[in-house]
């Protein structure tokens, strides 16, 4: 098939990567403008946009897509389908309804579970122990078309976001490619969205990288791994603020203590229920270091609350 691809970030390289090696023609890569950056300012193309170079592919990058010329420009192309990857920009019904098999997604969790901007964040951050790769048709709602397919699979209360974010785009890759052999030949299933269980994975901010205490102590450990190892979720203590990269914890742990509370001299924090213990910590401007380290110069003494 003749293809577009739109993507912009590196989530997105594994599948376009995948399209470059297949059967398929790519004719079009979109992708999003290039940023300036750095002292001297200077333009830095997306990942996607540095791949379609590498490989000669026509790069087109429009600063929207809602326009009469936006949808002329497509149609010219001719696609047959256009495969999208967190691209960045959204698809109007003047895009969605050109190729001839429409608009194909790869939307990287459960579904309706997790529709909209940040759905491997909150995946993690809600605690959830499986998760689901999905490659849907577009319409014009948010992330609300047809499932064409689908792979379930663990996520071990261990993976962060970045680790959950590298399955998935390895995943999806595999996937898109098998949805368009199905979609080409005809076999391709359709299947509607579940109408109970929709959640907005809206897009994360500051205010959600500060540790709420006031949960389980799995919450809490889920938290941390959301943000782990960029931007580091952080609790305020003495007026800084201390990321924690990685922790242990016991939900199982019974107490009667004020949630924030540090509960030992080895940095034990009582949560809603059980307890958390800090493994990595990085305070303002220094480097991330393990619990024993961090105390030898850094003090944080029992009954302390954070």
């Amino acid at each position: 098939m003749k293809i577009v691809f739109m993507g912009t970030p590196h989530f997105a390289l594994p599948t376009l990567q995948a399209l470059i090696d297949s059967e398929h023609e790519i004719i079009a890569v979109y992708t999003k403008e290039p940023k300036k950056a750095g002292r001297g300012q200077q333009e830095v193309k997306s990942p996607i946009h540095q791949l379609a170079e590498k490989h000669g592919i026509s790069i087109l990058t429009q600063a929207t897509l809602r326009t009469h010329d936006a949808a002329q420009a497509l149609a010219d192309i001719k696609p047959d389908i256009v495969v999208v990857v967190a691209y960045g920009l959204i698809l109007p019904q003047s895009i969605l309804d050109v190729p001839k098999f429409g608009c194909i997604n790869l939307h990287p969790s459960k579904l309706p579970r997790w529709r909209g901007a940040a759905p491997l964040q909150h995946t993690i951050l809600a605690g959830d122990t499986q998760t689901d790769i999905c490659i849907i048709q577009m319409d014009k709602g948010m992330d609300t078309g047809d499932v064409i397919l689908s792979e379930e699979f663990p996520i071990p209360d261990d993976m962060t976001t970045y680790q959950l974010h590298d399955e998935a785009a390895k995943i999806g890759a595999r996937l898109m490619i098998t949805a368009l052999e199905q979609i080409e030949t005809g076999t391709a299933i359709h299947i509607q969205q579940s109408d109970v269980g929709i959640t907005h994975a809206s897009k994360i901010s500051r205010d959600d990288e500060k540790i709420n205490w006031h949960k389980s102590s799995y919450l809490v450990n889920c938290q941390i791994r959301t943000f782990c190892p960029k931007p580091g979720a952080y609790f305020t203590y003495n007026g800084e603020n201390i990321k924690v990269l990685k922790a242990s914890y016991d939900d199982s742990y019974q107490h009667n203590i004020e949630a924030g509370t540090v509960i030992d001299d080895d940095l034990a924090i009582a949560c809603d229920t059980g307890i958390l213990r800090p493994e990595l910590l990085q305070r303002e401007g220094r480097k991330m270091i393990y619990r024993d380290a961090f105390l030898r110069g850094f003090s944080i003494p029992q009954g302390s609350k954070i």
